[in-house]
């Protein structure tokens, strides 16, 4: 198969070009006032949530919010099994403070659960989720 060299030329400057890498990059972040600053666009982190994966020693958690606990910063969830790490239970998590302004009791949940560098159980990526059926 023969490529020629002035049309691969071509698509890779297509690529490269000033309005496809500001594309990639509103795909980042839009640039509203509530996503400066962040590496992700808040109006898409629903998106970027679901499609990270857990980072390592961090594990898939599905549960529902019993307890939002504002003063301690943290919910208690009762969650599904986590197999090989722990059998289904309600347990208190650690939650960044704009978390616990978009969850509430009832709410069904998936995050990303581990420890912090104090060795407390927390949640990261947490996204209010339909009711499991």
């Amino acid at each position: 198969m023969k490529i020629r060299l002035p049309l691969l030329f071509s698509v890779l400057l297509a690529l490269l070009s000033p309005a496809a890498l500001l594309a990639a990059d509103k795909a980042r972040n839009c640039g509203c006032d509530c996503c400066k600053g962040k590496e992700v666009c808040c109006c898409h982190a629903d998106e970027a949530a679901t499609a990270a994966a857990p980072a390592p020693g961090f594990h898939a958690l599905t549960g529902v919010v019993t307890n939002v606990l504002a003063e301690r910063q943290a919910l208690m969830v009762k969650h599904d099994e986590i197999p090989g790490v722990m059998k289904a239970m309600t347990m208190m998590f650690l939650v960044e403070p704009e978390v616990l302004a978009t969850v509430k009791k009832g709410d069904a949940i998936k995050a990303h659960m581990g420890r912090d560098e104090n060795n407390k159980w927390i949640l990261r990526h947490v996204q209010v989720v339909p009711p499991a059926k």
